[in-house]
């Protein structure tokens, strides 16, 4: 054990994050959680007959199948890899490299155990062996909708159906699959397991239903009709919902990925788009210790994301982690995209934002109708039965098999086998190459930032790689600007950033979770483009909280711990400079002062070297709060003459030479601080509020 918390320790060290929680710290307060969690559901279990139909934040259900086996297949159904331009990296279009998965091994989290024994899963370099590693050791049951996602990797495509060769093929198609369940056992909770197995590419292809769910008579405990998790009396109007809530599922994965930054977390959307009763349809809702039929005037919520927003449920609105939803094949010959107009989201599939209007899902790929390798109904023993189905479980495996692929590709391009990305990179990396979707430019709360592109974010790999472009993973010391100046070559600029936030709080009550609107950033950093001849500013995109499934509007981004700044029309030789500010004091999980690493990521433009001037520039002071209430503090490599807190009319209110102003006296306004050091004068505006 001491071995382990050492190993740890070096780890925490090296990313920069000196005092995150350790895995160890983790693994032990998601075992009291678990503990706690199941007392809970056993005292309700008590109470209630039915104990398979009981869903809260903590319990989480399947996403649904349309389809467990089907006995034709069509030449309709194609796979979704040549939508996101996969095939192009297993064909070794870049560089001339293959990626099929060789060395590579993907974890998912599902309902139960992959049929190690399916055809479609055997290692070809050694014989009578099967890729597919159970990392909980028989603690589950075998599992269909485990063997689809695992199908949706690493499947060979060996059989062919109808004609069609290779229909099922994975994404990574020599890769290795360790699975384990999302389900608690006697190896933990999912929190706990995914800490313990330690594997930094990961799918999860389940969720939660905070809303309607629609149960058949031996699924739903009081029989046949819509089911509601909530109880609704708490409830002021039929809007409202705790979908799209920032909740206790959510705070564990940040937590996790916060301690240790190299976890890739993919994870499905949800399939629940829509689903509600009609007026003459059984409906039930729970009250505590089991459903209960809706009395007579009681409110009864509206469909799942009423109005086109706002059904994602908690475990899948995680700040660190890659949320993907479904679209349907695209209707073209080669079942490739050149318009947003030909990616259609999924009917069913889940739309954002989070309550606070921060962009889910992150990203969309193909979801429907497509096929996999199954556990056969009638023929347990089978190796070669394969199903066509639906969900946002069958499209968040195409990304985790591309986060897989770049991986690869990443490791053969600097010869290192055991490299991974840390997750912001790589999410910074997927959106910023992502297909444009939806009917406005920029993300939306349907599509993200758009459709998974494998085969442009593997060029993008490989043009840094080359020095083409400029990736860089920077640490944000707290009120400091980070500065750099790029030189347009002409084409669109591109700016992005991604960054690994701690974990947030979330309101206690029900009805709190509801109507919660706050941010859910704990730092919040910005990007800012100015063009360094006229001056012009440039902002990032974010969702309008007033019109959420309207167009994206370029502001300052107060929610997301992803920004862009896309400038269409450069000109060529023009020098652009990207400032990179942050708001507040940064700090860590346990709300000490800390620094803040993030991936700066820019296209369209060189790195320019910094003269003498420009130099001298980037080290001036910094103010920090801007928004304050009663201290500001001031950094700088200089050394401070002397500090004035002059207001609008002119007037001096006060001279010091300390680093730290104390504003609280002050009336509400804005108020202008000269800074004196000994390269120069530096004036700085702030807000007192």
């Amino acid at each position: 054990m001491k071995k382990n918390l050492l190993s740890l320790a070096v780890i925490v060290l090296s990313y920069g994050f000196a005092t995150a929680q350790t895995k160890e710290e983790l693994k032990k307060d998601f075992h009291s959680e678990v503990k706690k969690k199941n007392e809970y559901v056993q005292s309700l279990n008590q109470k209630s007959k039915s104990s398979s139909n009981f869903l809260n934040e903590n319990i989480d259900v399947i996403s649904n199948i349309s389809a467990d086996e089907i006995a034709i297949l069509t030449s309709a159904d194609i796979r979704s890899n040549s939508a996101s331009n996969i095939t192009e990296l297993q064909s070794g279009a870049i560089a001339g490299i293959s990626i099929n998965g060789e060395n590579m091994s993907i974890a998912i989290f599902d309902g139960g155990t992959v049929l190690a024994t399916h055809g479609e899963f055997r290692d070809l370099a050694n014989a009578g062996m099967s890729r597919i590693i159970d990392l909980e050791n028989g603690a589950q049951q075998n599992s269909s909708h485990a063997t689809n996602v695992a199908g949706f990797i690493a499947a060979e495509g060996r059989y062919t159906f109808f004609t069609i060769p290779g229909v099922a093929k994975g994404v990574l198609p020599k890769a290795t699959v360790k699975h384990a369940g999302y389900s608690d056992t006697a190896n933990g909770d999912r929190f706990s397991k995914i800490v313990e197995y330690g594997e930094y590419i990961s799918n999860h292809s389940y969720g939660v239903n905070n809303g309607w769910s629609k149960e058949t008579a031996t699924s739903g405990s009081l029989g046949e009709g819509f089911y509601y998790p909530v109880n609704t009396t708490l409830m002021n109007n039929p809007n409202q919902t705790l979908s799209g809530a920032y909740q206790s599922n959510d705070q564990s994965i940040d937590k996790i990925v916060y301690a240790d930054p190299k976890f890739t977390i993919v994870k499905s959307s949800g399939n629940y788009y829509g689903t509600g009763p009609g007026q003459t349809d059984n409906k039930y809702r729970w009250a505590g210790g089991g459903y209960v039929p809706f009395a007579e005037g009681e409110i009864v919520p509206t469909s799942n994301c009423y109005l086109g927003a706002y059904c994602i449920g908690n475990g899948s609105l995680a700040k660190n982690i890659i949320v993907v939803g479904a679209i349907d094949i695209p209707a073209t010959d080669d079942n490739k995209v050149d318009s947003p107009f030909q990616i259609i989201r999924s009917s069913y599939s889940s739309v954002g934002p989070r309550k606070d209007g921060a962009i889910k899902p992150d990203l969309v790929a193909v979801g429907t109708s497509v096929i996999a390798p199954t556990i056969s109904s009638t023929n347990p023993a089978s190796i070669s039965t394969s199903t066509r189905g639906n969900g946002t479980s069958y499209s968040a495996p195409i990304v985790t098999g591309a986060v897989g692929a770049l991986t690869q590709l990443k490791r053969q391009l600097i010869n290192d086998p055991g490299y991974y990305f840390f997750s912001d990179e790589i999410k910074a990396l997927l959106i910023h190459t992502a297909i444009e979707a939806g009917n406005f430019e920029g993300p939306d709360n349907w599509y993200g930032w758009g459709l998974l592109d494998a085969k442009k974010s593997a060029e993008l790999i490989l043009a840094l790689h080359n020095g083409e472009n400029f990736m860089n993973r920077k640490m944000k010391i707290s009120g400091i600007d980070d500065e750099e100046i790029f030189s347009s070559n002409g084409e669109e600029l591109k700016v992005t950033i991604s960054w690994i936030d701690p974990a947030a709080d979330f309101m206690s009550s029900t009805l709190g979770r509801m109507d919660d609107i706050s941010s859910k950033l704990v730092n919040d950093l910005d990007v800012r483009v100015f063009d360094t001849e006229t001056n012009e500013e440039y902002l990032p995109w974010k969702l309008d909280l007033a019109n959420v499934t309207g167009a994206a509007v370029k502001g300052d981004n107060t929610v997301d711990n992803v920004e862009q700044i896309l400038i269409k029309n450069t000109v060529a030789g023009r020098k652009y400079k990207i400032i990179v500010s942050n708001k507040s004091d940064l700090i860590n999980h346990e709300g000490k002062s800390s620094n803040q690493d993030y991936t700066l990521l820019v296209t369209g433009a060189k790195l320019e070297s910094l003269n003498t001037d420009e130099v001298n520039v980037k080290s001036v002071t910094a103010v920090y709060p801007t928004l304050a209430k009663d201290i500001v503090n001031i950094k700088t490599t200089e050394k401070i003459k002397k500090v004035d807190v002059i207001d609008l009319t002119g007037k001096l209110i006060s001279t010091t030479k300390s680093d730290r102003i104390n504003v609280s006296s002050l009336p509400v306004g804005v108020y202008i601080i000269n800074i004196t050091t000994d390269k120069g004068i530096t004036t700085k505006k702030i807000v007192k509020q």
